[in-house]
């Protein structure tokens, strides 16, 4: 296999992968949504709620706040050996106390560890009016994406290569395929269609219905992907492939454990 990263800006990565299989792709897909440990809010302790939500509702918000996830320090609950999940390696506090008039942001919440705080400051969780007050502790711990989407580290999504294909003996340059094509990547060059960009390409075969001598032909390559990658900001996309490559090799190294105790 071969990848080529083409964009890492940020909270945003493109990367090739060639010469893989869409089984294997697709793994790695899954892995980054489900198997990625990240920190989210599990629990919420309210001392006073005055406002006009119910105590569910600002812990659902609250639980939807993406927040950064130091890379050591933090292990799964499942993992650790406390009863309550509330020591310092499985669990980080942040604390809220806020009074009216005005809104409460995601920038309120004091953590307990700065390097588990929520990644903006400008979430907004509840009004409160005059006179109304919100005292409560979040905690956060590790999860995996497979049991809540709050754990979800982002969106990982692929598509295949595409190829498009114009037949010399039928295209005539007419130019109806660059009209149609919504992308703008097709242009007339030397009486031939020529591809700006392939991988902008969605194959969504608009050219070739637009081709009325059937010149063009749409498809993609199944030994290559496309891979973007938007991070919530709890963990840099690179990272999130990393971790979900680490998962993967763990899964492959316990199989045939488990098939030798058969």
């Amino acid at each position: 296999m071969q990848i080529e990263i083409r964009k890492l800006d940020g909270d945003e990565m493109e990367f090739m992968l060639s010469n893989a299989t869409p089984a294997f792709a697709n793994s790695v897909r899954r892995a980054a949504l489900r198997d990625v440990p990240i920190m989210a809010v599990d629990e919420v302790e309210f001392k006073v709620n005055d406002s006009a939500m119910y105590d569910e509702i600002i812990a659902h918000r609250l639980a939807m706040v993406p927040l950064t996830t130091p890379p050591k320090g933090y292990v799964l609950p499942s993992e650790c050996g406390c009863r309550e999940g509330r020591c310092e390696k499985c669990s980080a506090e942040l604390e809220l106390k806020a009074e009216g008039p005005g809104m409460v942001y995601s920038g309120s919440l004091n953590p307990s560890d700065e390097e588990v705080r929520p990644v903006n400051s400008s979430i907004p969780i509840v009004r409160l009016e005059s006179g109304q007050r919100l005292e409560l502790v979040a905690i956060a711990r590790l999860g995996l994406g497979k049991e809540h989407a709050k754990w979800q580290p982002g969106i990982v999504a692929y598509k295949y290569m595409p190829v498009l294909e114009f037949d010399p003996k039928l295209c005539n340059a007419c130019g109806d395929c660059v009209k149609a094509c919504p992308k703008d990547i097709l242009e007339i060059e030397e009486r031939k269609v020529r591809v700006k960009d392939l991988t902008q390409c969605t194959m969504c075969k608009t050219c070739a219905e637009a081709c009325h001598s059937k010149a063009v032909k749409v498809s993609g390559d199944p030994t290559k992907f496309i891979f973007r990658v938007e991070s919530t900001g709890t963990l840099p996309p690179d990272q999130i492939i990393l971790k979900a490559v680490e998962s993967l090799q763990a899964k492959f190294e316990e199989f045939p454990k488990l098939v030798k105790k058969l």
